[in-house]
């Protein structure tokens, strides 16, 4: 097996030492709970209530004594219950009462015959089978306790987590403000549509690109447009993000070892070897001061790699200075389609494409064109494969992969 380069961090690790360096906003303020999706928490969601916050019924059916339902047994109908009307009055011995699902259960019933298990004659239910307490019964308290955390500072806020605050009774949450996340790529050869372009030039994508991932994730975006490659010019970068109070600069390009690549040459700029292709790593550097410091996160140049190390390691790194949990995206399993080489002892993310075979098995096959400049191959992938650290891997055998359904963008 291949040795991961003695310099370089796995992304994992890679991820551990630059959070290190960064630390969290702090200053969070209230929102409406309806107005809170993709929000992060501030303060843990604690449950005013129980839930359910009474016994109700969990199937249409029959609310009965378990008591009075030992052996085949006929019970009279004496009323119904629906969900938010139910029925007042205890069940006295030998009585029955027709609920609906999430209708409360009567006084002194403690069980529900569901009505697939009755047969009924005017005003008299009758059935065989053995009731036992609790049987269909949803009881109070039984999916969250009052005084429970159900929510914990950190999360983002999802389509799941809105309605479980609104059912526990929570109307206003505390989040973090949003993370303010300014945008720039470097390049003399960049220019941005309409512009025509001249022999030596090219459109910039990595710009919209982000910034569009930025805001999937939550964050305000900024776009600071194109620095030319002096280091004059991205020094006045550096002062427009100050001057916007932003938290973040996320730049594209200019990270290599060039001549023209200023952001790594940039004063209190490092760089972060990662053991991943297309990448290689990551620069990052902390300007300005205590009340207003700005983080600084480099990405490379070309698309397909900022794309690759954006999701991999910055954006997990975004999150936590907004206060949320940094976390790699999942990695699934899936065998392959056909032969797949790659670069040994490195970790390398290739685009993908899901198959489904006659006998019903899902595959995934590598894109036939993998250049590091070929956006078109992101949108007809599925997935990023995770191939290494070995050089070559045969159809059939299993690799890691990232839908990319799961990424923002």
């Amino acid at each position: 097996m291949s040795d991961t380069p003695a310099h370089e961090l796995d992304p994992h690790a890679a991820l551990a030492a630059l959070i290190a360096r960064l630390a969290p906003i702090a200053d969070h303020e209230s929102a409406r709970i309806a107005d809170a999706m993709g929000r992060i928490l501030a303060q843990d969601v604690v449950a005013l209530l129980d839930v359910p916050a009474f016994a109700n019924s969990a199937m249409d059916g029959y609310a009965v004594r378990a008591a009075d339902c030992v052996g085949p047994v006929s019970l009279r109908l004496v009323g119904s219950a629906l969900a938010g009307r139910g029925h007042q009055s205890a069940l006295e011995a030998g009585t029955t009462v027709r609920i609906m699902t999430g209708a409360p259960l009567p006084p002194s019933a403690d069980a529900v015959v569901p009505q697939e298990a009755v047969r009924r004659n005017d005003a008299v239910v009758s059935f065989t089978a053995g009731v036992s307490p609790g049987q269909y019964v949803r009881p109070r308290g039984e999916h969250v306790r009052a005084g429970e955390v159900v929510i914990r500072a950190g999360t983002t806020l999802h389509a799941p987590e809105i309605g479980l605050a609104t059912v526990v009774g929570i109307g206003e949450v505390s989040v973090y403000r949003r993370l303010r996340v300014g945008l720039a790529s470097t390049g003399d050869e960049l220019v941005d549509p309409p512009k025509p372009l001249s022999s030596e030039a090219s459109y910039d994508g990595n710009r919209p690109m982000l910034a569009t991932a930025c805001r999937a994730a939550g964050f305000d975006a900024a776009d600071l447009g194109i620095c030319a490659d002096r280091a004059d010019e991205f020094a006045r970068l550096l002062e427009r993000a100050h001057a916007q109070r932003l938290d973040v600069l996320l730049v594209s390009g200019g990270s290599a070892l060039g001549d023209a690549d200023v952001v790594r040459k940039a004063r209190a700029v490092q760089f972060l070897a990662v053991n991943v292709r297309p990448g290689r790593g990551i620069t990052f550097g902390t300007f300005g001061d205590a009340d207003a410091p700005l983080a600084l996160l480099g990405l490379p140049g070309n698309a397909v790699p900022a794309f690759v190390m954006f999701h991999l390691i910055a954006l997990p790194a975004l999150r936590h200075l907004a206060g949320g949990r940094a976390r790699i995206p999942e990695h699934f399993p899936l065998p392959l389609a056909a032969e797949l080489a790659c670069k040994s002892g490195f970790i390398d993310y290739r685009r993908g494409r899901i198959e489904h075979t006659a006998a019903g098995e899902i595959r995934v096959r590598p894109l036939e064109r993998q250049g590091a400049g070929m956006l078109r191959t992101l949108v007809d992938a599925d997935v990023l494969i995770a191939a290494g650290p070995e050089p070559l891997y045969r159809a059939g055998e299993q690799v890691l992969v990232v839908p990319l359904a799961t990424l923002p963008h």
